[in-house]
């Protein structure tokens, strides 16, 4: 990650990849990425969660760069195979992330546990995705900077792409302690509308929610080693550790919504309050003189 220069023609004088990609995994991820992709899409529209649209499209960016790898590797002089596999493999996590990020607000809602979030359920979606954006920017502006031929605008791009990884982190890490604290203050203190109806289990979602944040957190955290360490470091020169911590995490990730999706729990909390609206109508009538 640490390369001198590229010419004119976009063909740098060293090898863009340190190591030959297995085929046999790379091809594995790309069916993974493809399922997810598909379940994802298809979940969509029964659950009508368009929510879910970004980590889609993370689930094709990962697909993409799999596909896009094990088909230019052998090119590994020329760029601009190279440099779109870099945005598409940093680009997918913050995709992910916003889908992640956008689920918390709508958690405390549903649950009517507005009161037990740090920030205002307002503003929590907002400021998440906001922070994701600028992340997204930074590490699509910083790759796309690795194709000057000037050896500072290199330079320049790999610590904006940095930039964009720090504050990707920054934003998980808070991510995670907040959705600890609610979940801790949802235990001490369920809300009334967890405890109408015993099938309103909302700790697997909140769970699988937290889980997803961390794997996504790992897997960025290992990009910034990765970059920070430089083109000669052991975490670059060996692929073992990008099937590691970068594609079995997202997988992880993917799968784990596939199974436990948030919008189920929102559908069935909903149709319960509107249950308990009809119920309360029927009350009020039934006493009306």
């Amino acid at each position: 990650m640490d390369h001198s220069t590229l010419t004119e023609r976009g063909l740098a004088p060293f090898d863009l990849y340190p190591y030959n990609p297995s085929k046999v995994a790379g091809w594995v991820f790309v069916v993974i990425f493809g399922i997810g992709a598909a379940a994802h899409f298809i979940l969509m529209f029964p659950l009508r969660a368009w929510f879910f649209i970004p980590f889609i499209l993370g689930c094709i960016g990962e697909y993409y760069h799999f596909t896009d790898w094990l088909e230019h590797w052998k090119t590994d002089k020329y760029a601009s195979p190279y440099l779109l596999q870099l945005m598409l493999i940093l680009g997918s996590a913050p995709l992910l992330a916003a889908t992640v990020y956008m689920t918390l607000g709508r958690f405390a809602r549903a649950l009517h546990a507005e009161q037990y979030t740090i920030m205002s359920v307002r503003w929590v979606t907002k400021i998440y995705v906001l922070i994701d954006i600028a992340s997204f920017l930074c590490q699509m502006a910083g790759s796309a900077m690795q194709a000057s031929s000037d050896p500072s605008g290199i330079k320049l791009g790999q610590h904006i792409v940095i930039g964009g990884l720090i504050v990707q982190l920054i934003a998980l890490g808070w991510f995670i302690f907040e959705t600890t604290i609610l979940h801790i203050r949802l235990n001490n203190g369920p809300t009334v509308i967890s405890l109408k109806d015993p099938s309103i289990s909302w700790r697997p979602t909140l769970w699988t929610l937290r889980c997803v944040s961390v794997l996504i957190f790992i897997r960025s955290l290992y990009r910034l080693v990765e970059f920070t360490s430089g083109s000669d470091s052991t975490l670059a020169k060996n692929e073992v550790f990008l099937y590691i911590f970068d594609a079995s995490l997202l997988s992880l990730s993917v799968f784990l919504f596939v199974v436990i999706h948030p919008e189920r729990l929102f559908r069935k909390v909903r149709r319960l309050a509107l249950h308990l609206a009809d119920e309360d109508g029927d009350v009020m009538l039934s006493e009306h003189p």
